[in-house]
């Protein structure tokens, strides 16, 4: 599926353009909670002022879930705003840590 799809689908139905993924099939759970409680909130509450609070649901799962896909897209195309491109040294030491302590 290409990542236009995936964006279209992102508004639409936001759990589905994050699965298969690779390592971000991990945001599918919680995207997929927040697009549930939006839907539930539209059938237990319609047309009424609680149907703000659906929107707020549904708007939040679907920009996770386009921020989700341009991240999988950037890390694809090796983009230097990719996080993939990005790596921390776990060797890396503050300024600090190689002096020695005053007593």
């Amino acid at each position: 599926m290409g990542y236009t799809a995936r964006y279209f689908l992102a508004v639409l139905l936001p759990p589905t353009a994050v699965v298969g993924l690779g390592r971000r099939t991990a945001t599918v759970a919680p995207i997929a909670v927040f697009f549930l409680a939006a839907i539930v909130t539209y059938v237990l509450a319609p047309w009424t002022p609680w149907m703000l609070l659906a929107d707020l649901f549904w708007a939040a799962s679907a920009i996770w879930a386009v921020l989700t896909v341009r991240g999988a897209e950037e890390d694809e195309r090796h983009e230097p705003s990719s996080t993939a491109e990005h790596h921390v040294d776990p060797e890396r030491h503050f300024p600090a840590e190689d002096e020695a302590p005053r007593e």
